[in-house]
């Protein structure tokens, strides 16, 4: 049998820790988290990462926003769950 999971989940479902799903969430880029939305959330919540789950419903919510006139998005929760995301991570933020 071959495997066909995508090296993204992958490393989303061989995590050894939290702090490595977190890692994972940050770079999944978006149109995959999209598709895989629940997968994703399966995986966090199998093991009670609920920092995951948070992030990915604010993520999620992030797709729908209405932006900014620059573009931006008008609702800081997304930066500020992402900084907390990238700090737990510990990815130099």
């Amino acid at each position: 049998m071959t495997d066909t999971m995508i090296p993204i989940i992958r490393q989303m479902h061989e995590a050894e820790d939290d702090r490595a799903r977190a890692r994972a969430l940050l770079i999944v880029s978006d149109q995959v988290l999209m598709k895989y939305r629940h997968v994703y959330e399966d995986a966090c919540r199998r093991v009670g990462f609920d920092l995951g789950l948070r992030f990915i419903d604010v993520r999620r919510a992030a797709w729908h926003a209405i932006r900014s006139a620059d573009g931006t998005h008008k609702n800081p929760l997304f930066e500020e769950v992402r900084a907390s995301m990238a700090e737990f991570a510990g990815s130099g933020e």
